[in-house]
């Protein structure tokens, strides 16, 4: 073989070396090139598997009927070796590149495979930085995948855990609502009490001359007008019922509704509870423009700002309580702060007051859980923000939302 011919066919060689990261598609370029320009009739690349121990055939070049002959050293053999099948009259020549082997099938003079020894060798080095990084490649895309998939895993458990969360702090919260419930059943309770001892009384005492019509028409005019004062006590029971069993079914679409509408809501729920505890709430609204959100858990959020303020009024006995909800809009956002008078929340805890199972209230049986949640509503479900800060007053809670037609 001419000097020429041996830089043609090394030229060639190299060039098909390192032309893809794929490794199974750059080794079988490479081994059609080089069995082509060499003249060898059959060529094997066995790639080390780590997890079998053993070699696996990554890719073949030639006649299926030469493979079996493209076998692996049985025993240790120097890079390079060249073995002579005296059986099919063929020259093998072994080549370790890179923890792998190749195995090129030869049917020349021993003297010629040492050329095609030679020139494999001539850029021997190229070729195994090309397999490792080919190899490198693989396995960073491995780590890709599988960091993409422990992602998407870790996403999705933090999904469950704050829907688990979700509906720990709604149980968590039915022993409070079944005390507002209590606020809220007294006065009508209590109403009907007086309307139907009323009705009984008149009855024993026979207040109506029934002989006379117009004691007939007294008598009847006083029945329907308790049994119609029944009926409207009697609709404010069912009412106060629906919502609050609406406060605990699951939002599955978002609606329109105005904040206004949602404070009112929520006040319907708490505000008889706040009378009875001596907090007057002023409500402020500049703005009547509907947004588009999730509207039992908003309501959740204002629940659960407004029985926290009640609380800490309770706590530090404060004399002339007061909530203070003002409803604004700047540019494409509505606002709705909600302000108590209760002296304001301790600067080292107010950093922390969003973490879940963060509680001042640990001796009476706080879950730490109401504005975690409240966070994960506005800010996951609703794609808002919530902030709290402290006022000269007390502390003051900002909830931010998108306008429905931003």
């Amino acid at each position: 073989m001419q000097l020429n011919e041996q830089l043609l066919i090394t030229y060639e060689c190299v060039s098909s070396v390192g032309t893809s990261l794929d490794l199974k598609t750059m080794i079988e370029h490479f081994l059609k090139v080089f069995s082509r320009k060499t003249g060898s009739m059959a060529s094997v690349y066995w790639q080390f598997n780590p997890q079998k121990k053993d070699f696996e055939p990554l890719c073949f070049y030639g006649k299926r009927s030469f493979s079996t002959m493209l076998v692996l050293p049985t025993e240790p053999m120097e890079n390079y070796t060249i073995v002579y099948d005296a059986k099919s009259d063929k020259e093998r020549l072994h080549v370790n590149v890179a923890g792998d082997w190749i195995v090129f099938l030869f049917h020349a003079k021993q003297n010629d495979v040492g050329f095609m020894k030679a020139i494999i060798n001539s850029f021997s080095g190229k070729l195994e930085n090309a397999i490792h990084a080919c190899k490198n490649h693989l396995e960073l895309l491995e780590m890709n995948e599988n960091l993409a998939k422990k992602v998407h895993e870790e996403v999705e458990k933090n999904r469950q855990k704050d829907q688990h969360i979700l509906q720990q702090s709604r149980l968590a919260q039915m022993g409070e609502m079944i005390s507002m419930i209590a606020h809220q059943w007294r006065q009508p309770l209590g109403s009907i009490s007086a309307v139907v001892a009323g009705l009984k009384l008149k009855l024993l005492l026979n207040r109506f001359d029934l002989e006379s019509v117009e004691g007939r028409e007294a008598h009847k005019q006083f029945t329907n007008e308790s049994l119609h004062k029944i009926e409207e006590y009697v609709r404010f029971l069912t009412n106060t019922i629906d919502d609050f069993r609406n406060f605990f079914k699951p939002d599955k679409q978002q609606e329109r509704i105005s904040l206004e509408k949602l404070v009112n809501r929520t006040l319907e729920i708490i505000g008889k509870a706040l009378e009875i505890n001596g907090i007057n709430v002023k409500v402020s609204v500049q703005t009547s423009n509907e947004i588009l959100t999730y509207t039992n858990e908003m309501t959740q959020v204002i629940l659960n700002i407004l029985k926290n303020a009640e609380d800490v009024i309770k706590e530090r006995n404060i004399p002339h309580a007061q909530i203070g909800i003002t409803i604004f809009e700047k540019e494409n956002e509505q606002y709705l702060e909600i302000e108590d008078n209760a002296g304001g929340i301790h600067e080292e805890i107010l950093p922390h007051i969003f973490e879940p199972y963060f509680s001042t209230k640990q001796e009476k049986n706080g879950t730490g859980l109401g504005l975690y949640m409240s966070k994960i509503i506005v800010e996951d479900h609703c794609q808002g923000s919530i902030f709290a800060t402290n006022t000269i007053f007390g502390a003051k809670f900002s909830i931010i939302l998108k306008k429905e037609d931003a």
